[in-house]
């Protein structure tokens, strides 16, 4: 009799260290399901990666040798007076040596038609200002180490509606976070050229 209580009373406390190996009323793994946020604020992230202290403002992304930021975007006339999309970035260099947005990351963009997933759609051809732009210049001009620099990128777009997603990779390392942000062009408005001249300066 002495012998089957032991029994009983082993099996009641491995039960009772088991229920402790997990707790019944654990959380489960956390779910974003934020929606509040409107497409032109809200990044995409593509990688999968997860987030850290480079993730705090959703439109900058730190990679190897510089830093940049989206900073603003909209609808201009190209060269051949088609609709394309303006997007300002802001370009801090890193690197020990001078250098420039264009030779340390690679800006592209897409279009995706209505429910085309982004690895299936094709990437949006550059485009160039239909008058001199001083920033779409800018992405040319080395600076030198701990400088930074305002420039543009012009994009053909496919379609005046549909989002723009924005994706810009380390041009000398593959393997890092992309910073990736869908842009919302409804209600945007071509902005007119007009008041520009061709070396960039405001018209009298």
């Amino acid at each position: 009799m002495k012998k089957l209580s032991a029994f009983f009373l082993l099996c009641l406390i491995t039960v009772a260290l088991t229920a402790c190996g997990k707790p019944a009323d654990a959380a489960p793994d956390s779910i974003s399901t934020d929606t509040t946020g409107s497409a032109a604020q809200t990044p995409t992230d593509t990688d999968g990666s997860g987030s850290g202290e480079e993730d705090a403002d959703p439109n900058t992304r730190s990679f190897r040798d510089c830093t940049v930021s989206v900073v603003g975007y909209s609808l201009r006339k190209d060269e051949n007076n088609d609709t394309a999309l303006c997007v300002e970035y802001e370009f801090e260099n890193n690197s020990k040596s001078s250098a420039s947005f264009s030779t340390t990351v690679i800006p592209n963009a897409y279009q995706p038609e209505e429910n085309e997933s982004l690895s299936d759609a094709a990437v949006l051809e550059y485009a160039t200002p239909k008058r001199a732009d001083n920033l779409y210049s800018a992405m040319l001009t080395r600076i030198e180490p701990g400088k930074s620099i305002t420039c543009a990128a012009y994009y053909k777009l496919n379609s005046e509606t549909l989002p723009v997603t924005l994706q810009i990779r380390d041009l000398r390392d593959s393997t890092a976070k992309a910073l990736t942000r869908t842009l919302d062009l409804t209600g945007l408005t071509i902005e007119s050229t007009a008041d520009t001249e061709p070396d960039g300066s405001a018209a009298s």
